[in-house]
């Protein structure tokens, strides 16, 4: 068994302080690999003058150049042969600069694997008929590579599906927010008392809550196992923007979902590392990956507390050298003792995008349509 494999068999995802050196291991093994079947990663591991054996403890981490998230939006550098391809991800909608992703088989079981873990951690797996509430994409041709809809839609594997309704209807040439239409489904699925997921962007769930309150219409009763797990953020619509707290409040006020189970999640298709909300809702580290914070002018890396660029490593793909990512976003790493879960591996607070790039991510071309 490879020390990638071993990763997916430590029972708990938060055990980062015996697992240290499965993922060292993992990540020599992953740096050989691409410099071996990538030119360009060869080339630029040796301009820097880093060696896979030379990452020996987690200092060492650092050490390995990053490749900015920007890189994938011109670039395509496969490690693996590309008929090995079997999964083609793509960052944004019909119109903006594109981060894409390619999946080997290995990647593309790894990344499913690393989801259900977590799922499994915080209890969320589950034998029981379950509808769901998709704030996502319907599939379509202009929708199939989007990395949001794969996430989402891949999400239904882990509890049984009773019926499934797309907030973001495909209308033939592109998406529209039905609104009404995801009223009504919520309405239909308190009259089922089946439990219900909502997945997918959280400018639409409030959206649909606000409209709701706004129109006077009745609290609805949702069975009490139903959840929340959110994602992609608020970018392009941050004018709407609300605490989680409140969007929580307002959930729990007008569908019945205790607060408690709603949960926000946190990934990009050039780091697909998932990373999920604990209890006190706080983005915790897996051991799938590790967080750097760099500062922005001399990329050095930052104590906790400091914001800074993300930088995240891991040994996930072999099909891409995506494995460490100097993200645009802002944030900011905190030491495990101040969130009081028990979670004992530190989180990351996300506070933000640097720069005024013209490139659209999935949540800000999903925004567009609540703007029409």
């Amino acid at each position: 068994m490879t020390a990638r494999e071993k990763l997916l068999q430590i029972e708990d995802v938060y055990d980062r302080e015996s697992t240290s050196e499965i993922f060292l291991e993992a990540m020599r093994d992953c740096l050989a690999h691409h410099m071996s079947g990538n030119a360009f990663f060869k080339n630029y591991m040796e301009k820097a003058g880093v060696k896979p054996e030379d990452i020996k403890t987690e200092d060492d981490l650092e050490k390995i150049p990053p490749i900015h998230a920007n890189f994938f939006k011109k670039y395509e550098v496969l490690s693996v042969p590309y008929e090995e391809i079997v999964e083609h991800a793509t960052s944004s909608g019909t119109t903006g600069q594109k981060s894409q992703m390619f999946f080997d088989q290995d990647s593309f079981d790894f990344g499913n694997n690393m989801v259900k873990n977590e799922f499994r951690h915080f209890g969320f797996l589950s034998e029981e008929q379950t509808n769901y509430l998709l704030f996502t994409y319907e599939p379509a041709q202009i929708s199939k590579d989007l990395g949001t809809a794969k996430t989402d839609v891949g999400l239904l594997s882990y509890a049984p599906v009773n019926e499934t309704f797309f907030a973001l209807r495909y209308n033939g040439e592109g998406h529209d927010f039905d609104v009404y239409g995801t009223i009504k489904t919520l309405e239909e699925y308190e009259k089922q008392g089946l439990p219900v997921r909502i997945f997918g962007f959280p400018s639409f769930l409030y959206f649909t809550v606000r409209q709701m309150k706004e129109t006077g219409h009745r609290p609805l009763h949702l069975n009490t196992k139903s959840m929340t797990m959110l994602g992609g953020g608020w970018k392009g619509y941050a004018d709407k923007q609300i605490q989680k707290s409140e969007l929580y409040a307002m959930v729990e006020e007008m569908l019945g979902i205790p607060a408690e189970n709603c949960r926000d999640g946190y990934g990009s298709t050039e780091h697909s590392v998932p990373y999920f909300e604990c209890k006190n809702h706080h983005f915790h580290i897996p051991v799938y990956s590790r967080m750097l914070i760099r500062d922005v002018k001399t990329l050095r890396p930052l104590p906790y507390g400091e914001p800074g660029f993300a930088n995240f490593i891991t040994p996930h793909l072999l099909s891409v050298p995506a494995v460490s990512v100097l993200m645009g976003d802002m944030a900011v790493l905190h030491d495990a003792k101040e969130c009081g879960c028990g979670i004992k591996t530190p989180f990351m607070e996300i506070i933000g995008r640097a720069g005024t790039s013209k490139g659209k991510s999935c949540a800000i071309t999903a925004s567009e349509l609540l703007k029409r």
